[in-house]
């Protein structure tokens, strides 16, 4: 089996899985105490992959794979995380040594432990598990913290050198308006939207409460944010021309209220458009066919 860890600044998701991308457990939630000292992090990793071990006794771990944010050195296993607010303790630490080294899993090789971008691992879940096995070109978009990206083509993800695919598949550095992408499609997106158009900040939870609560600004105020989602993904779904387009992320519980002016340009360039049921499962489902 292999052990798959969705790392996020606030909780770590995980689950062992097979080599056929079966979960074999549900997928647990660890806090993920991403302000600990090294010494305290490291040990927090090493317990939950022990945890995680312990849910498939009979089968032997062959392999740990991690998301993890960027920037990272995923080749090498090296956090390269600073100044963010999570994880800064183990910037620059080789991980796949300093995590094996507190493991006791004898059949675990050091080079068995792989890290890839959380993004890229819910792309290729999606790719090879999700809706979008099947389409040619497909554009995935992560709305939480920050705005993820990644582009995939037959099955595999763009590197960047493809027409129409920005550098390292990444949205988040593009020039939208009097910023980047990643100003305005993640959390403090939302909630400078919201305290300029409500007069108080909030997240796509407190906001979603309010358009429940019958508030027409509120409501008003999410249909701004998708009409500038669209206003920005519209030239790199131009430019890339997918077959499919999903998104994902926290925000994604709250779709109803924003997407429709994304689907009505979708519906009118014959781009196939969905929302992901789970973006944790198809995260940790991708990770297993590093």
């Amino acid at each position: 089996m292999i052990l798959c860890l969705d790392v996020g600044g606030t909780e770590i998701k995980a689950a062992p899985v097979s080599e056929m991308g079966e979960l074999l457990c549900p997928v647990k939630k660890y806090p993920a105490k991403a302000a600990l000292p090294k010494e305290a992090l490291l040990t927090h990793f090493a317990e939950i992959m022990e945890d995680l071990a312990g849910e498939a006794k009979e089968r032997s771990v062959r392999g740990i794979h991690l998301a993890f944010p960027g920037p990272f050195d995923y080749e090498n296993g090296i956090s390269l995380l600073r100044g963010l607010d999570k994880y800064d303790a183990l910037y620059g630490e080789n991980l796949r040594r300093e995590l094996k080294s507190r493991l006791n899993f004898p059949e675990l090789l050091e080079q068995n432990m792989k890290f890839i971008n959380d993004v890229s691992a819910f792309t290729k879940g999606e790719m090879k598990f999700g809706a979008a096995a099947g389409f040619r070109r497909c554009l995935f978009v992560c709305i939480g913290t920050g705005c993820g990206s990644a582009f995939g083509m037959d099955g595999q993800l763009c590197d960047g050198s493809e027409e129409g695919v920005p550098k390292d598949g990444y949205l988040y550095p593009l020039p939208y308006r009097d910023g980047c992408m990643d100003d305005y499609f993640s959390r403090r997106g939302l909630e400078r939207l919201t305290k300029e158009m409500l007069g108080t900040s909030m997240d796509g939870k407190m906001l979603s409460k309010c358009v429940q609560n019958g508030r027409k600004e509120a409501k008003r105020c999410f249909l701004t944010f998708g009409e500038m989602l669209c206003e920005a993904l519209s030239p790199v779904l131009n430019d890339f021309h997918p077959d499919c387009l999903c998104v994902g992320g926290q925000i994604t519980k709250s779709a109803d209220f924003f997407l429709q002016p994304l689907c009505e340009f979708c519906r009118k360039s014959g781009i196939f458009l969905y929302v992901t049921e789970n973006t944790s499962v198809k995260t940790i489902q991708g990770l297993s066919t590093l």
